[in-house]
């Protein structure tokens, strides 16, 4: 009988959710942490936007007077209105600040404890997956993910988060006030939203596989490093240092046409956006300012409209920035996730054994072993080691010494069985032995 023995496949081969979800998910825990910064981000925001509706409430009071807006909640008297609306300034300025420093210290926080609850999660599953995993995935590639990905995902926690909610708070709030004051106006200041969110959604989809390959990419940049490092008595030994050297700056060259793509891309977007955003302004200037001179829009709806105007369509020169962000912390998650989604093909057994107190032997007994997709390196093969007796393995290839090693040590699976007689099956008693026995 023969089996093939070789990695799991990885999670990334069955239907993956949305990044995003998957984050989401995993951060159950701290959802009330969520919700706050996500409150305490909105309303910063809101207060951020008021300005420009304070100069336009200022503009209809002096020009206004007592038919002043504020004159509307019953104070008549202009010297009474200035006061109230620098009240409020102040008011709105203070809720400003707070608020800016709740949201900052709640996102920070919980960037902090995500990135490490997950680097440990990450550490401790890579721990108990099997040698066979470990053969077919490089060193480089794995720090990659738990140091370089991990902390793509602090960096979209720590301020990318935010910044996608007070941007969808700006759109909303102005967008939402120039309906209500001056519709007649406002499809002229909302109409390249539509194009701007078509273009966002497009770059999005075509940035997402190049910063895929970015982070690929990444890591076996860092697995040639930390290899070469790792060899580097061999590598001077040898004299290959020019060769070693070679091979560093071919993955290094390949990482930066990676990076060049995604970047000549995402540099492409802010200057398009910028374009569009110049329609909705001058739009808004022009037809606005014929309304105000006609008499059906006010002076301080119109001074609002165009300080507001910069508000709502200025942020979307930034969301190509943003996107970028988010797209790098995306493609990040996934290659944490899908770590974290590996099967353990051999689990540690639940038995505490001292390895003083176990007098059995071990037999194995007509034993096939094969790395996946190749020929068997073990056949039948039926061996008996007794117990306390020293017992030496020859064999004319060093491999199938390390096979056997390895499936005694429970480091790899192998057809037929292998015995102690403890009357228990090898891989949940020797391996908790052997486990014993490092920590004694």
């Amino acid at each position: 009988m023969s089996a093939s023995v070789g990695r799991s496949q990885p999670a990334r081969s069955q239907p993956t959710p949305y990044p995003l979800k998957r984050l989401l998910h995993y951060a159950r825990p701290h959802r009330r942490q969520i919700w706050l910064a996500s409150l305490y981000s909105v309303l910063n925001q809101i207060f951020d936007l008021a300005p420009p509706y304070l100069i336009g409430i200022a503009v209809d009071t002096v020009v206004q007077q007592e038919n002043s807006w504020i004159a509307k909640l019953g104070i008549l008297n202009t010297t009474g209105q200035l006061a109230f609306l620098s009240l409020a300034t102040l008011v709105i300025w203070g809720g400003e600040s707070l608020f800016q420093y709740a949201y900052d210290t709640r996102w920070r926080n919980l960037a902090q404890t995500v990135q490490h609850e997950l680097r440990l999660d990450a550490y401790s599953h890579l721990q108990e997956l099997e040698m066979g995993f470990f053969e077919e995935q490089s060193s480089g590639q794995l720090l990659s993910i738990l140091n370089d990905d991990i902390n793509q995902l602090e960096r979209f926690l720590d301020s990318g988060a935010n910044e996608l909610l007070q941007f969808t708070t700006t759109v909303l709030t102005v967008s939402i006030s120039f309906v209500s004051l001056a519709p007649g106006v406002a499809w002229m200041a909302m109409l390249p939203i539509p194009f701007i969110l078509a273009g966002s959604i497009l770059f999005q989809k075509r940035l997402a596989p190049r910063y895929a390959d970015v982070r690929e990419q990444a890591s076996l940049v860092n697995s040639r490093l930390a290899n070469n490092l790792a060899g580097i008595a061999t590598i001077k030994s040898y004299t290959a240092e020019a060769y070693e050297r070679d091979r560093v700056s071919l993955e290094s060259e390949t990482y930066r046409t990676s990076n060049r793509r995604a970047i000549r891309l995402s540099a492409a977007f802010v200057p398009l956006i910028r374009f569009v955003i110049l329609i909705g302004f001058t739009a808004t200037l022009f037809f606005g300012g014929l309304a105000a001179a006609a008499g059906t829009l006010s002076a301080g709806t119109y001074s609002f409209m165009v300080f507001i105007i910069q508000r709502l369509l200025w942020p979307f020169t930034r969301l190509g920035n943003t996107m970028d962000q988010y797209q790098r912390a995306m493609a990040s998650i996934n290659r944490v996730m899908n770590l974290l989604d590996m099967p353990i093909a051999i689990r540690t057994g639940d038995r505490d054994l001292n390895p003083s107190q176990v007098s059995g032997d071990v037999q194995f007994e007509q034993v096939t072993f094969a790395y996946k997709d190749r020929a068997p390196a073990l056949h039948c093969l039926s061996l008996q080691i007794p117990a306390g007796k020293p017992s030496v393995l020859s064999a004319q290839q060093a491999l199938a010494k390390a096979l056997s090693s390895n499936s005694c040590s429970g480091s790899m699976k192998s057809t037929a069985a292998i015995f102690c007689s403890t009357a228990s099956t090898f891989e949940s008693c020797a391996y908790k032995i052997c486990g014993a026995a490092r920590a004694g």
